[in-house]
């Protein structure tokens, strides 16, 4: 999992910052809208939910007023029967005039909900039953007759009859109401739980919009270094470049120039005395291999800069191979001081270019030559540091002074005592030495103090 995350930071560094700027803008604007959307559609939610508790808690008033009309009409028949005094039928004509209304405005209410539209029907005709009833017994009333026992009867039977519709028409009217209480209850804990919802994301969208900010500002302060520090290395390049160039024209005018000068004076001494523009033309040819080496190394420089490290396939031990490119280094050198080689018993596996790794060792050994004078020693050392092979090249010459130790790896650069000194060289082996190594994922230091010796000291890899 951490290396996942590992590559998709990598991936992320590796796009372009356009598209780096784009997604740093887009991600707050993207949590911004997203959460405006979804506080939009629980408010919507919310303000749905509460007009069904509202139009649930309206068919519950309706409901009651239902029950109400109906005990008001049974009660006031009641009265009048026992009293016959029709100030007890007022409530029983209020009912009768608002029933019919109280019916349609409940009908019109659950008018979506079949279910309970089915109660209703139900509960309708029982009301309606009962009113009925209530209304035969006041049609019959005034036929009633204290003195005569069997309409008293009769009058009873219809009371009972009455009452037992008055029973159902509340049982239907209860079942009716504890149905809609359910669904009150229901809506009314969805409502609650859209609340809490709402509340939840509000805070997730303050955290979340505090986290991509700050992420965000992240990302940007990133962003920002990474282009001050390419500007940085803009400048650095173009200040190299221009370093370059001048150093390049210095480089190759001067062997121009003695060319130039070498061919005349040979054209003068091929007319006058033949045999003294051999010389000449000798002098000529080795200044066009020099500049040929020149060009090569240029060349060399120009094609691996800025370039990733290859994937080498090839794998060797650098114990033999060391020994052998000092033999070839003692064998074809001119140095006469005493060398010293010191390897290791066990194999050192390293992946790499075998043709590199030799310029580079020879390279290091020819400088170690070069800047050593007549009585010093050079060494050669490897050894296992680890996870790499740690490869030193010593002498005990004139070693590097402190203000040039930084700059001996820039291009052309050579050290000012070795220029007043007429140290011949071009001033890129040791450019070329940093660039091989770097092709090989290794890194290449330097620990030198003047008059006591140089060592440089290369690191690489080992083979997994």
């Amino acid at each position: 999992m951490l290396k996942g995350l590992c590559l998709k930071v990598q991936a992320w560094q590796r796009l372009p910052p356009t598209q780096r700027g784009i997604v740093i803008i887009a991600l707050p604007v993207c949590c911004l809208l997203s959460t405006v959307g979804v506080l939009i559609w629980l408010s919507a939610s919310i303000a749905d939910y509460e007009g069904w508790v509202r139009h649930t808690q309206r068919v519950q008033l309706e409901g009651r007023e239902l029950l109400n009309h109906l005990i008001d009409a049974e009660t006031g028949v009641r009265g009048y029967h026992l009293t016959q005094q029709v100030g007890f039928l007022e409530p029983y004509y209020t009912a009768a005039a608002q029933l019919p209304l109280t019916l349609e405005n409940l009908e019109v209410l659950i008018s979506d909900n079949p279910h309970q539209l089915d109660h209703f029907r139900h509960l309708k005709s029982l009301v309606e039953e009962t009113f009925h009833l209530l209304a035969q017994q006041l049609e019959d009333a005034p036929n009633l007759s204290l003195a005569e026992t069997e309409q008293r009867l009769y009058f009873y039977r219809q009371l009972e009859q009455a009452k037992q519709a008055m029973d159902r028409s509340r049982a239907a009217i209860n079942a009716f109401m504890s149905e809609e209480d359910r669904l009150l209850a229901d809506r009314q804990q969805h409502l609650e739980a859209l609340r809490q919802i709402n509340t939840v994301v509000l805070l997730l969208a303050v955290v979340v919009g505090l986290g991509s900010s700050g992420l965000a500002i992240h990302w940007f302060r990133q962003l920002y270094q990474e282009v001050d520090l390419r500007g940085q290395r803009l400048e650095a390049a173009c200040d190299r470049l221009a370093r370059f160039t001048a150093n390049a024209s210095h480089e190759l005018r001067a062997p121009i120039a003695a060319i130039l000068s070498h061919a005349q004076v040979g054209l003068l001494l091929a007319r006058q005395a033949p045999e003294q523009s051999l010389p000449r033309l000798e002098k000529v040819a080795a200044l066009a291999r020099a500049m040929g080496q020149l060009v090569n190394d240029l060349l060399f420089l120009a094609r691996y800069e800025g370039v990733s490290p290859p994937d080498f396939a090839t794998s060797f031990d650098l114990v033999p191979f060391l020994e052998q490119v000092a033999q070839e280094w003692q064998e074809t050198s001119t140095a006469s001081h005493p060398f010293h080689l010191e390897v290791p018993s066990v194999p050192l596996l390293i992946q790499g270019d075998r043709e590199m790794l030799k310029q580079v060792v020879l390279n290091l050994l020819t400088n170690a030559d070069r800047y050593t004078p007549k009585g010093g020693t050079i060494t050669l050392q490897l050894e296992s540091q680890g996870s790499s092979a740690v490869i030193h090249v010593s002498d005990t010459g004139m070693g590097i002074s402190e203000a040039a130790l930084p700059h001996i790896f820039d291009y052309f650069y050579r050290d000012e005592r070795v220029r007043q000194q007429g140290i011949s060289g071009s001033g890129l082996g040791l450019a070329i030495v940093r660039q091989i190594v770097h092709l090989h994922r290794g890194s290449i230091t330097v620990h030198s103090q003047e008059n006591q010796g140089s060592t440089f000291t290369v690191r690489l890899p080992l083979a997994p």
